[in-house]
């Protein structure tokens, strides 16, 4: 489907609320290596990412980032799962779809309710063409009110599609672009669609 584009839920928890975006970001609170890995999950569009670090301006690949948070291991479990989602995103960004799901799951794995964790995974295997895999993910990160949910039903609406079921499709695309009328896609996706009523 040529008209279609792969976009990811984009959006944080805690405390901050990001613009429209193909990229998502869990903020993680407390600054160090886990702030620079949110910030390079927000920037994982801008050519070479680089960070301010003890005064100095050096250059650190936003994976490296985030791995050194991860293994610092002085995060809280919630922080931990943030950081993973977000060195996720960076896996994301870099096509590496197997590498991002294994973010996104092992942030899960230390906290379940974060919205943007499934959505994410969801989202990775959506762009792994695994249709009915990825939607048990988006519809928890749908329940969980992940922001951004917009891009959520757009997936998942793609992913039904795929699937054959065009009626679920039909009105993940509405529900999208219901919840965002100034975002152009799923209203381009819904052109390719003619409704009838049954007789």
């Amino acid at each position: 489907m040529g008209l279609r584009k792969l976009l990811m839920i984009a959006g944080s928890v805690l405390c901050v609320s990001l613009p429209m975006s193909a990229k998502a970001a869990v903020i993680v609170l407390g600054g160090g290596f886990a702030q620079m890995c949110y910030e390079a999950a927000r920037a994982v569009d801008e050519p070479g990412f680089s960070t301010q670090l003890t005064g100095s301006r050096i250059d650190i690949p936003p994976l490296d980032i985030c791995s050194i948070a991860i293994s610092a291991g002085d995060l809280t479990a919630r922080d931990l799962a943030g950081t993973y989602n977000n060195r996720g995103v960076v896996y994301f960004s870099q096509g590496m779809f197997n590498e991002a799901i294994k973010d996104f799951e092992q942030g899960l794995r230390h906290q379940d309710d974060i919205g943007e964790l499934h959505i994410n995974r969801g989202a990775s295997m959506v762009a792994l063409k695994r249709w009915a895999d990825a939607v048990p993910s988006l519809n928890r990160g749908i329940e969980l009110g992940a922001l951004e949910l917009e891009k959520a039903y757009y997936n998942r609406g793609i992913a039904y599609e795929e699937l054959g079921d065009v009626r679920r499709a039909y009105f993940d695309y509405m529900k999208a672009a219901s919840l965002k009328p100034e975002w152009e896609d799923p209203k381009l996706q819904l052109t390719r669609f003619t409704v009838r009523k049954k007789p």
